[in-house]
């Protein structure tokens, strides 16, 4: 008996090692590399993808050294050297009113200037300690309660925690969220701040110690409770110090001022001591004791170190923007916040593991390179070393300076903060403008420097909600003159009426409510048969907006009403359809914008209407926002 004749699809066939795979039989799949392969594709796609989302050049220093021409190196290296006159005397009065040893001010000066262009790529920020954010270093690391002798201990990782909150803010691109800031907070605290180092002075200047008093009112009452330990010769040294300083800023202006005072009080400091009258003078340091993160790692130190961090890292972006967008602006060119953030962030982060102060972009140090002729960020390395050259010649002679020639000097820095103009601004330009500025100030001088930053952003993001969360509709209808006009009141008719609703500026979870409300005055009149809600220039929808669509389609459903949406942009769009609400309003009422033809999605919306209606002589009656208006009346 002969075997069967094997079929064409035997599995004979099929399992012969020559045989190959059909269309229709496909081979095995690998249960493990194939699923590894698919997972690393995802997160190759997501890695890839926020890098982009970033926008972030994360070492544009590859460009600062191909081949510059020789006139820019010159005209570099100028300002650089003018930069570093300047920065060096800073430094040291920067770091007496952080309160901390005078090298943390000199290394930051040097360490920030130096690895700051790298990361920035722009000449129009002078990175260093600066007179605004040192009181902050002064009041966080006080907040943390160590005793005043191991608080420098603490400035190493307040510094670093800076710089972690910056570039985390420039990756995430928190610069966004200072659109909504206003102006008047950073005016209010810049003048709370100078008031505040202005009075912290006075004990050098009397030669007493206010020892736990960090506010304003606390500095204060120390102070005058001192009063009757005053050591006449600081005094006497603090008056020749204002004398001269007055003096070569009337007759010598050609010098640099603070560089010359000190000089000059110094000489003075010796014939002091040649008469007996015993002074403080400035504590030296020693240069040995440069060392990798000179401080101490604790987390609850880190948890006591966060808020006053996060404050101090908010206002040197603000500070830092501000210089850096007007003198950007003058020149003509492109100025990166995200990216001078992430700078930012990568200056403070080597700043303090090289053990020094916090740094921000500096007013005077920036202007005076821009004057000097920087053409590239060439100029900011340059003032860099040339700090740290004189950090390691000239540094350790800081002991001749005397503390309350310093003091004069950081109180003249401080009178200088206050811009005349900018509080006249703050206080004549809106209501929510000075609102905004007598929080900010206030409470900084009652409370905390920290607490009065984010009291301030708060309530100037509050005041903005507020504006932008006021939808206000008004009736338009034409008068007997045949021209569009606002009726005084609603009025109801007869005849059935078409409601086209403009919705106009931000609906999102803050204007809602009040939209809602406002919707629901409208379609009382049960005279107005058809809605149709306009959203050409609605902005910002989110699912507390689409709730409130679909709210009000449901509510003119049940009343036998209709309502229409025209008008809708690719974001709106996008949103209402997510949500599903075009689906259960239906295709035939919802009319997308024409970017051709504005008016085009309304007026098929209105011959939607009229079919609805089955009639032509509906009444038309059109409601739009007037907030804007009323808001620039208010202001």
């Amino acid at each position: 008996m002969s075997d069967p004749t094997p079929s064409p699809d035997s599995s004979d066939a099929a399992a012969s090692p020559q045989a190959k795979p059909t269309a229709d039989i496909a081979p095995s799949p690998d249960p493990i590399r194939p699923h590894r392969r698919h997972w690393g594709r995802i997160l190759r796609y997501w890695g890839r993808s926020t890098v982009r989302a970033v926008q972030i050049d994360w070492f544009p220093g590859r460009r600062l050294f191909r081949r510059p021409q020789r006139s820019t190196l010159i005209a570099d290296a100028k300002a650089g050297f003018n930069v570093a006159i300047l920065g060096f005397p800073q430094s040291i009065a920067f770091s007496l009113i952080a309160g901390v040893p005078a090298l943390m001010g000199l290394v930051s000066c040097a360490v920030a200037a130096i690895v700051g262009p790298f990361f920035s790529g722009t000449r129009f920020i002078c990175l260093g300690p600066t007179n605004a954010t040192a009181i902050l270093l002064l009041t966080g690391v006080a907040s943390t309660g160590l005793p005043e002798e191991t608080r420098a201990l603490a400035v190493p990782l307040f510094v670093v925690l800076v710089g972690v909150f910056l570039v985390l803010g420039a990756i995430a691109r928190a610069s966004l969220l200072i659109n909504y800031i206003s102006r008047s907070v950073i005016t209010g605290y810049i003048t709370a701040a100078a008031a505040l180092i202005f009075v912290n002075q006075i004990q050098n200047i009397l030669g007493v110690r206010t020892a736990g008093a960090s506010t304003f009112v606390g500095i204060i009452a120390a102070t005058v409770r001192q009063l009757p330990q005053t050591h006449w010769p600081e005094l006497a040294m603090a008056a020749g110090t204002l004398a001269i300083n007055l003096g070569l800023m009337r007759w010598v202006r050609f010098l640099p001022n603070i560089a010359g005072t000190l000089l000059l009080t110094a000489v003075m400091g010796i014939g002091f001591r040649y008469v007996g009258w015993d002074i403080a003078y400035l504590q030296t340091f020693d240069l040995g004791n440069l060392r990798f993160f000179p401080g101490t790692f604790d987390y609850q130190l880190i948890g006591d170190l966060a808020a006053p961090a996060l404050a101090l890292a908010f206002v040197s972006i603000l500070e830092g923007s501000s210089i850096g967008k007007t003198l950007a602006s003058r020149a003509g060119h492109r100025f990166v916040v995200n990216q001078e953030m992430y700078a930012m962030g990568m200056a403070n982060i080597t700043s303090g593991l090289c053990g020094g102060m916090n740094a921000s972009g500096s007013l005077t140090r920036s202007v005076l390179s821009d004057t000097s002729g920087a053409r590239s960020p060439l100029a900011n390395v340059y003032g860099g070393i040339i700090v740290a050259v004189m950090l390691f010649s000239i540094g350790p002679l800081i002991h001749f300076i005397p503390k309350a020639a310093l003091a004069v000097l950081v109180m003249g820095i401080a009178c200088s903060l206050i811009n005349r103009r900018n509080l006249l601004l703050a206080l004549r330009t809106t209501h929510s403008d000075t609102v905004v500025f007598i929080v900010t100030f206030s409470s900084a001088l009652l409370l905390t420097i920290d607490a009065a930053i984010y009291l301030g952003a708060f309530t100037s993001i509050m005041l903005f909600l507020k504006k932008a969360g006021q939808p206000e509709l008004s009736e338009y209808n034409f008068n007997q003159d045949g021209q569009l006009a606002e009726l005084p009141t609603p009025d109801r008719r007869n005849v059935p009426g078409i409601s086209i609703l403009h919705a106009e500026g931000d609906l999102f979870f803050g204007s809602t409510e009040i939209f809602s409300q406002q919707i629901r005055e409208v379609i009382r009149d049960p005279s107005l048969k058809v809605i149709i809600l306009r959203l050409k220039n609605a902005r910002n929808l989110d699912a507390s907006a689409a709730i409130a669509i679909e709210e009000l389609h449901d509510f003119l459903k049940k009343s036998k009403r209709q309502l229409i949406v025209s008008g809708a942009g690719r974001e709106v769009t996008r949103v209402l359809r997510n949500s599903g609400f075009i689906a259960r309003l239906g295709e035939e009422n919802f009319f997308r914008e024409v970017p051709t033809n504005p008016t085009l999605s309304t007026r098929d919306a209105l011959k939607r209407a009229t079919e609805v209606l089955g009639r032509r002589d509906a009444e038309i009656r059109i409601f739009v926002d007037q907030s804007r208006k009323k808001k620039e009346s208010d202001d």
